[in-house]
């Protein structure tokens, strides 16, 4: 399977693609060990794909930074594994575990995720240094599962703004993981339904409260257990994701 890499649409310079990007200089050079010829698959992660082949490593066209050059030998059509998109609103949760859930939704076909500061969250968590690392980890994970497109990390939200853009978002479906619902379970609440976007609420250390549950469902949400075991935060909105895929497309 061909190697594949992400880069920003700046790159693009007609038929010719520019690496300037330190670590994706690296990447190809030190970790995959490419070579002038070499040819890889090249994506801006929002449209473009292409088959590309280098043409010069180190300083391309004797200019003064370190570069890659590549040659474009061939477009691709830029397809989704999945037809049905996913957005994942994870609520702000502490330590690594909202890389982990970047990486693992990613992997496992999300298309996009709002980190969301819920009462229960820490607020310093979504920093600007956080996500752009957690952006960083979509595109690598997104690399590594060979993925076309990177899902958005999106800014933080407050859970109220979010409740209040449900419409707006025009969901097929939104669904809030509740540890405290006995009654409706996912596959209960989507058997023999079709739909094509959906969103998925999980909260963060400790759940969500009872009256931010109480707003999502009058904006139109299902309250849904996805099982009699309490999954971790970060394990939530995956399993989720993996349920619905398989549910829906698999």
């Amino acid at each position: 399977m061909m190697r594949r890499l992400f880069v920003d649409g700046t790159a693009f310079q007609g038929d010719i693609i520019q690496i300037t990007d330190k670590e994706d200089i690296s990447y190809l050079a030190s970790v995959l060990r490419m070579k002038e010829g070499d040819a890889l698959l090249v994506s801006d992660g929002v449209g473009r794909a292409c088959e590309a082949r280098i043409t010069e490593m180190g300083r391309p066209g004797g200019a003064g930074k370190p570069g890659i050059a590549l040659e474009v030998i061939g477009e691709r059509t830029v397809e989704d594994a999945y037809k049905t998109r996913i957005t994942l609103y994870q609520g702000l949760a502490k330590g690594e575990k909202m890389s982990e859930v970047a990486r693992k939704a990613t992997e496992l076909g999300v298309h996009r995720i709002v980190p969301t500061l819920t009462a229960r969250s820490v607020p310093d968590v979504g920093s600007a240094a956080k996500l752009e690392r957690w952006r960083r980890i979509a595109e690598e994970a997104s690399r590594q599962a060979q993925r076309w497109s990177v899902p958005e990390v999106a800014d933080v939200v407050n859970l109220e703004d979010a409740a209040a853009g449900l419409a707006a978002e025009a969901y097929d479906l939104a669904l809030v993981l509740y540890e405290l619902e006995e009654a409706q379970t996912l596959k209960q609440v989507i058997a023999g339904g079709r739909f094509q976007k959906v969103a998925v609420f999980v909260g963060p250390e400790g759940g969500f409260e009872k009256n931010e549950v109480d707003t999502l469902i009058m904006q139109g949400a299902y309250s849904v257990t996805i099982g009699e075991t309490i999954l971790r935060t970060e394990t939530a909105g995956p399993a989720a994701i993996a349920m619905l895929l398989y549910e829906l497309e698999l």
